[in-house]
């Protein structure tokens, strides 16, 4: 690693490296031409993290943080909490729209980073957007810069795996850096100012895997605080504080303290891609881990073939390795805990198997299920090298000897990579469950997208006030 230089405002006006690097980017965000399938993707991710912010309003977690929050009368420089439409500081309607967009493990994934983007990086550019009076498009932009420097961070999995196989987890640790970057690009920072908000993002940071591992509930609360962290550094870094201008690769950076490497990733010495959005981010259809996704696509095919779960003897799973050796993705019950439901790949497949869907409502109310973990007794996890995070084959042999087989990559695209029609479909779906008239999701979903097509402009306030129906 390159020898740490005086940390400074000048120093960090020469500096080349990587956190100069990703600074930089955050900052050219703010004007760079991104493309209309960067920009789509970027609107499907925020309309995504959004209706998952709704759903999960009842989680005790997402209910404990909204009550936490600090209850305004409404005005300039405050944002939403998407539970319940109150107004609150921008601080706190991040942090508790972040939970909120965490709390089902329903929130996207990032592949290259490890990380749920939705739940870090959405958050803070609505809420910021909406304290700041920024426009629908400005913040699509923040989106994509987040989404971005979080694909960048992760290294094409190095950093990521590395921080993994350390029990550090990657979404709190990589994002509070994502988040900084988002706000870095809503707020309009320069180079120098973006790689001091990049800076301070990397010192704060941090997170265990031992609560994804042990079924507790905090690693909610671990993306809420990166999602925090992320936005106060953008934030005093507008202000002139100063960050270290080496806090990614310097000795005591966090490559050499969290993920122990020696070595720069050679990823980092090229700018992150605002096109990574379209094809390494995956919407996660389900109520679950993200390494358990593929498992269950799988699932629900043999489950719309229209199986009788009665005679199944065995199911035999295949699973890439890395998820199946993943923190809590081997718990077989008993299921104490909500959390060890949702993490756990057996428990995904027999529900999935006997339900046909996986709601977050299944791991909370049906995790003693005697039907779900007498299935789940015969399954078997075979960790595969050959394929990827997104191949999973599930064959199910019955008790009269046949077999059948069915793979995820046999599902349809739109499952993990949501299209206008799919994003437009999903937001419907999640306003009128809870509560909202029908129409009104859609329509905010076509709003969105019509900024992309230049047909009107828009302020994500004046956006989410058709939501909440304020005069």
């Amino acid at each position: 690693m390159a020898a740490t230089p005086a940390i400074g405002t000048e120093a960090m006006d020469r500096q080349t490296g990587a956190t100069a690097r990703l600074g930089r980017f955050a900052a050219r965000c703010t004007e760079q031409k991104l493309s209309s399938a960067c920009l789509d993707k970027a609107a499907a991710c925020m309309l995504d993290a959004f209706g998952l912010g709704l759903i999960s309003r009842d989680e005790r977690t997402s209910l404990a943080m909204r009550q936490l929050a600090s209850r305004q009368d409404g005005g300039r420089n405050l944002a939403r909490l998407w539970g319940d439409g109150a107004w609150t500081t921008v601080s706190d309607a991040v942090e508790a729209n972040a939970v909120a967009a965490h709390a089902h493990f329903h929130d996207d994934s990032e592949y290259s980073s490890w990380t749920h983007p939705g739940s870090l990086i959405v958050p803070v550019a609505v809420s910021l957007g909406e304290a700041e009076g920024a426009s629908v498009a400005a913040v699509l932009r923040a989106v994509v810069s987040g989404y971005a420097a979080l694909n960048w961070l992760g290294a094409e999995e190095e950093v990521a795996r590395a921080l993994i196989s350390r029990g550090v987890r990657t979404s709190p640790t990589l994002g509070t850096i994502g988040a900084a970057a988002a706000a870095a690009t809503l707020l309009g920072l320069n180079d120098r100012q973006a790689a001091n908000a990049v800076g301070m993002a990397t010192s704060i940071t941090g997170g265990l895997l031992e609560p994804v591992r042990t079924g507790s509930d905090e690693w909610r609360l671990q993306n809420a605080t990166a999602a925090r962290g992320g936005l106060r550094a953008a934030q005093l870094a507008r202000s002139g504080i100063v960050g270290a201008a080496t806090a990614l690769e310097g000795p005591k950076g966090l490559l050499a303290a969290y993920a122990a490497m020696t070595e720069e990733p050679a990823r980092w010495a090229r700018d992150p891609d605002p096109e990574s959005i379209i094809t390494e981010v995956v919407a996660k259809p389900f109520a679950t881990l993200g390494d358990n996704i593929a498992a269950a696509i799988a699932a629900k095919l043999h489950f719309d073939d229209g199986i009788d779960v009665a005679r199944i003897k065995s199911v035999r799973v295949t699973l890439w390795r890395h998820y199946a050796e993943y923190p809590g993705t081997s718990h077989r019950g008993p299921f104490t805990e909500v959390a060890q439901a949702l993490a756990s790949t057996v428990f995904a497949t027999a529900a999935m198997l006997i339900l046909g869907e996986l709601e977050y409502d299944v791991s909370r109310d049906r995790r003693e299920d005697a039907t779900i973990l007498r299935l789940a007794k015969r399954i078997t996890i075979e960790p595969d090298d050959e394929g990827g995070p997104a191949d999973s084959t599930i064959e199910i042999e019955f008790e009269d000897g046949t077999r059948r087989v069915r793979s995820s990559r046999e599902a349809a695209a739109t499952l993990l990579y949501h299209d206008r029609a799919t994003a437009l479909a999903v937001l419907e779906d999640r306003t009128v469950r809870t509560g909202w008239p029908a129409g009104r999701g859609s329509g905010l979903a076509e709003a969105v997208f019509a900024q992309i097509d230049g047909e009107s402009t828009i302020g994500i306030r004046d956006l989410l006030d058709r939501l909440f129906k304020v005069a």
